[in-house]
């Protein structure tokens, strides 16, 4: 339809632009630019000029917005000294102003640059690059005003442009992962950007080694994140019961026109249920060890090897002051 709609607008170009009364004296191509550009973006084109007649050319461009319907047929001419720089075609057409000389079937190659304005508003925009026959470049745009003039037809398309943003606010895994309710991973992801995005990656596993270990799809419902909120979204770790430190890489694209990467990482410890338990078994076993050996420690410390009751030596003919804590002992 698109293509369409440009070759027809083309044809009504020329059929108003060109009058019946006027016999073209150069052969101009191509007879249209099309081109899809943003803002602050550059290209370069190249018209071709052929002198079709007997006669030596003095030929000046000249360069006219055109308001075009939407049939494609052209509606009236815009001069440039009237118009926006932001929503001008005219201002953004780069092209010699030098008068150009063509000998009887010559053909020359005229460079054209479009330079798109920074605060271009999206649309499509229409301007005519014509060729006139004139001794002065005021004849020459009066000619090209009036449709006396061969040209070309440039139409520059906009897109408005989507500023997508998007951040990862949390990457929540267990620390330790023990059994199948420790195993759900969530994602939260932040839009602070004016427009919707939809993030959708992959949860990458590794080992303490580097080595990857398995994977997990995020977001394959495609959900959106609408401006200014946020979403969650849940996965399941997919490792097998093997015992290690682990490292988990979240990875999301989002979109349309440029795609962008947000990504976030974290580590975690995978401790099977059987292991557990034998730790907790080791653990009480070394424990009850241990309790054992201080026990009979203590024990040797009160008794001699021979398990002899400690004697209790009493000095005798020795005077001193009683105390409250002496033991008084006496013979029956």
């Amino acid at each position: 339809m698109k293509k369409v709609f440009g070759y027809s607008a083309v044809i009504a170009l020329f059929f108003v632009l060109v009058p019946a009364v006027h016999a073209a004296v150069v052969e101009v191509s191509p007879v249209i630019i099309d081109l899809e550009m943003q803002s602050r973006e550059s290209a370069t084109r190249t018209i071709t000029l052929k002198n079709t007649t007997g006669n030596k050319l003095a030929l000046y461009a000249t360069v006219n917005e055109v308001a075009v319907d939407t049939t494609g047929k052209i509606e009236k001419y815009v001069e440039p000294f009237y118009t926006d720089r932001s929503e001008s075609i005219t201002s953004w057409v780069e092209i010699t102003r030098a008068r150009i000389e063509l000998e009887p079937g010559e053909t020359r190659e005229i460079p054209i640059t479009i330079k798109i304005n920074p605060y271009v508003k999206p649309g499509d925009y229409h301007a005519f690059i014509g060729f006139a026959q004139a001794s002065k470049r005021f004849e020459a745009e009066a000619a090209a005003l009036r449709g006396d003039a061969d040209g070309v037809v440039l139409k520059v398309a906009f897109k408005e442009k989507k500023d997508e943003l998007l951040h990862i606010s949390n990457f929540a895994v267990k620390r330790f992962v023990i059994d199948e309710n420790d195993r759900d991973v969530s994602v939260a992801v932040n839009n602070p950007g004016k427009h919707a995005a939809i993030p959708t990656g992959e949860i990458i596993f590794y080992n303490s080694r580097g080595e990857e270990v398995g994977s997990t799809p995020l977001n394959t419902e495609k959900v959106e994140v609408p401006a200014g909120e946020s979403r969650t979204f849940a996965a399941h770790i997919p490792l097998q019961n093997e015992l290690g430190r682990y490292k988990a890489n979240a990875t999301l694209y989002y979109g349309e026109e440029t795609k962008s990467t947000i990504f976030d990482t974290t580590q975690f410890f995978l401790i099977p249920w059987p292991v557990v338990i034998g730790i907790i078994i080791v653990i009480v076993f070394l424990s009850l060890i241990v309790t054992y050996l201080i026990r009979r420690s203590l024990y040797d410390e009160l008794h001699d090897e021979d398990g002899a009751d400690v004697p209790l030596h009493i000095r005798d003919n020795k005077e001193h002051q009683v105390k409250d804590h002496d033991i008084h002992l006496t013979k029956n």
